[in-house]
């Protein structure tokens, strides 16, 4: 039997440090930013022991990121940092809201759609130590996979209005199109146009 890394109950590192002062919420998030950039940039500021990237599982909008995000450092500092440096931190075309998870009165109606999953153990010290240290390890290996399958990283802060919309590409290739066709159509008017004119001089030569 498997159980999600999403657990409701608190939980204590070997510093006796509580979940609850370890776990944030990222919210405000940028849809072009995947699981594999979040964790990235998550992992600059500490060792990660949960990371959980929700998805909306019905309806319309099925698929798409829900806009936020909880991650779990492994200890209480490094939690601190991050809260610190990335709250209000553009990232893509939005400034992202970084505080503590259990300040956020909303529930997590939706399990995230990818979460990792490891095996569930004991209650003892020594386990729960194990336990901590395979979710660690699992989600560095998580990364290292993606890394291997060659994913690119977004340029974070590139604007979407940068880029030339997919309607204009089109009106612009059908604009030359059209041009290219009415090139050719006047270049075989002319031609048939001097054909006519040489026509008199070829019968006048052929008399003589």
């Amino acid at each position: 039997m498997k159980m999600s890394i999403i657990k409701d109950e608190i939980s204590t590192n070997s510093l006796g440090e509580c979940s609850n002062d370890r776990r944030l919420w990222i919210g405000n998030l940028d849809p072009r930013i995947t699981e594999y950039q979040l964790l990235k940039l998550m992992q600059k500021h500490g060792a990660i022991e949960k990371f959980d990237l929700l998805f909306h599982r019905a309806g319309p909008t099925a698929g798409q990121p829900r806009g936020y995000a909880f991650v779990t450092f492994s200890n209480k500092d490094d939690a601190t940092l991050a809260k610190e440096q990335l709250h209000n931190k553009q990232v893509g075309t939005k400034n992202i809201i970084v505080t503590w998870a259990h300040s956020i009165t909303t529930e997590e109606p939706e399990k995230a759609k990818t979460s990792i999953n490891i095996p569930a153990l004991a209650m003892a010290k020594l386990e729960k130590k194990v336990n901590r240290e395979s979710q660690i390890e699992a989600i560095e290996a998580k990364l290292k996979l993606m890394e291997n399958r060659n994913v690119d990283e977004l340029e974070i802060n590139k604007t979407v209005a940068a880029e030339p919309p997919i309607i204009s590409l089109y009106q612009n290739k059908k604009a030359d199109s059209s041009i290219n066709n009415c090139n050719g159509t006047k270049h075989r008017y002319n031609l048939k146009r001097n054909d006519r004119r040489r026509a008199p001089y070829h019968k006048h030569s052929l008399r003589k």
